[in-house]
């Protein structure tokens, strides 16, 4: 499964029609395949093959959501999510050591082994982030901004500050 674009999100794409099933035929239309969102058996990623809309569909295919009205504006929908990450502050998690191992960091410690950690760079405030987000998903599809999009979900995360 080939590109990272998506991943921080769960999307997951398909190469040039790699693992992909091949049609996804809802009512009306004929869906192409083009990736997943978090697992293949949960959320489908796929395109419509007339006019080239991209929607998130329940693997079961009981369900749609409307994801952007072309792949290019998915793209950039993606990309704008990627800089309000990027911009935000760094995520680390705890780090558990053993004995042995805290010991050993305690004596690299004591002999001057260990240096500080370089400055990392501020994060630009959420609110700044987050009216950024807004303006440049809105330039990239304004359908995107709309209530029953999937993006709306997403967006409710990123104004509880929870991405």
């Amino acid at each position: 499964m080939g590109d990272e674009r998506g991943s921080a999100l769960g999307f997951q794409f398909y190469a040039d029609g790699a693992d992909a099933a091949a049609i996804a035929s809802r009512p009306g239309r004929e869906l192409a395949v083009i990736g997943h969102l978090h697992s293949p058996t949960e959320f489908l990623v796929a395109e419509d093959t007339a006019d080239g809309s991209v929607w998130v569909l329940a693997a079961d295919l009981s369900a749609e959501w409307p994801l952007n009205a072309s792949r290019s504006a998915f793209d950039a929908c993606l990309a704008a999510f990627g800089r309000y990450l990027d911009a935000g502050p760094s995520i680390s998690g705890p780090v558990v050591y053993s004995a042995d191992e805290m010991r050993e960091r305690l004596e690299r410690f004591a002999r001057g082994e260990i240096s500080a950690r370089a400055v990392q760079k501020q994060p630009v405030p959420h609110r700044t982030r987050l009216k950024r987000l807004r303006s440049e998903l809105k330039t990239a599809d304004r359908s995107a901004l709309s209530s029953d999009s999937w993006w709306s979900g997403a967006l409710e995360n990123a104004k509880d500050d929870l991405l």
